[in-house]
């Protein structure tokens, strides 16, 4: 009506998204967490290990 974006359906229609798919939003959640521990620990390994020379 006043040819604005409809910010508020779009909103809406991820809510009902994420509703409908909560398990797979869940399992995507404890996903990032894993790939998120594996590349902290990935990095703490490299920086605590003496570096090669030569």
């Amino acid at each position: 009506m006043y040819h604005n974006f409809p910010a508020g359906g779009v909103a809406a229609g991820f809510g009902g998204a994420a509703a409908a798919s909560s398990w797979l939003g869940l399992q995507a959640l404890w996903l990032g967490l894993a790939l998120f521990t594996l590349v902290s620990a990935g990095l703490a390994v490299k920086r605590i290990l003496p570096t090669r020379k030569g």
